[in-house]
């Protein structure tokens, strides 16, 4: 047994979960505690799709919280990378009541000082999914952004190193900017500095020329923060990284030479991310069309057919004069 106080100590009634009335949460966790690995793996398994289903959480989610960390804390558990998916699923997910929302975050709070040693882990998904797990509040802020900065110094895999150091823009800390400036340094991965220019934009903290040169000579490295993290999970604390970034920097005649630069590469991944950001760009700043003529133009001159299609898109983000027409 790996978890017995935890499952002995807790009314189990009322646990309910994604298929009903949360009778059978006790036995699932039970044998996922047992010593019979076949048994507790399929147990894993099944409580991952009954403590959060199609991202909503539950009263037996929160139940269970404090026991899953006790599981995924024995590096002799099995499905350890489900594990470490679910306690991610259940952080981040939807509570269906008030009262399950306030003790999910409650559980969160008291499990993070125990789950910053995981962000070292040898099992590369629980480094992942605790990254994003430490990014989130807790009320253990210093706690966090030491942890998350200093394991990103050493993480292996460069994307996750870029969870870590995203996650420390999320904590109002006021040793966040050094840290975030000093990820910027040409020595980290190109991942590792487009995650800490997009962490200083969404952060609001000073922008700097070295901000600019690292957005430039990052994202020239291809598609850095949307590329395979785990099993093609895109970055979570962004949908267009790159996007954000640039509408941030507040300098949209800058931010059309970046997405230039980034388009006319003969890398089709660079190229499309220079094409996206530029839509995402146009689709906030209209009033920059002008500045994104030579972006449209080398999208619609570039080889790959795919990142010609963005040609008519920005083409359609023209935006219209007092007599209606599309401005040249």
């Amino acid at each position: 047994m790996r978890a017995p106080t935890e499952l002995h100590a807790t009314d189990w009634t009322g646990a309910e979960h994604a298929y009903g009335d949360g009778a059978d949460t006790l036995k699932w966790l039970l044998d996922a505690c047992g010593e019979d690995q076949d048994r507790a793996e399929r147990a894993v398994g099944v409580l991952h799709n009954c403590l959060v289903h199609q991202g909503s959480v539950y009263a037996g989610s929160a139940k269970a919280y404090p026991v899953l960390v006790d599981l995924l804390l024995d590096p002799t558990a099995p499905g350890r990378a489900t594990l470490a998916d679910l306690l991610l699923g259940i952080t981040i997910g939807i509570a269906e009541t008030e009262a399950v929302h306030h003790e999910i975050r409650a559980a969160h709070a008291r499990a993070t000082p125990l789950l910053l040693p995981l962000l070292a882990d040898p099992t590369r998904e629980v480094r992942h999914r605790l990254a994003y797990v430490t990014g989130l509040r807790t009320g253990h802020e210093e706690l966090a952004v030491r942890a998350l900065a200093e394991r990103a110094l050493s993480e292996p895999d460069p994307l996750i190193a870029a969870v870590m150091t995203g996650g420390v823009a999320r904590h109002d800390i006021a040793g966040r900017a050094a840290r975030l400036s000093g990820a910027l340094a040409p020595r980290h991965t190109p991942a590792v500095r487009a995650a800490a220019a997009w962490g200083i934009a969404q952060a609001g903290l000073p922008w700097t020329t070295e901000v600019t040169t690292a957005v430039t000579e990052a994202w020239e490295h291809g598609e850095v923060l949307n590329g395979d993290v785990i099993e093609g999970e895109q970055w979570r604390w962004s949908d267009n990284p790159l996007a954000e970034t640039l509408i941030a920097m507040a300098d949209p005649v800058r931010a059309a030479e970046i997405c230039l630069r980034l388009t006319q590469s003969e890398d089709q991944d660079t190229a499309e991310c220079g094409a996206v950001a530029a839509v995402a760009l146009l689709e906030e700043l209209p009033h920059a069309y002008p500045a994104f003529a030579p972006v449209i133009a080398a999208t619609r001159a570039h080889r790959d057919t795919q990142i010609r299609s963005y040609a008519d898109d920005l083409d359609a983000l023209a935006p219209a004069d007092e007599e209606g027409h599309t401005m040249p």
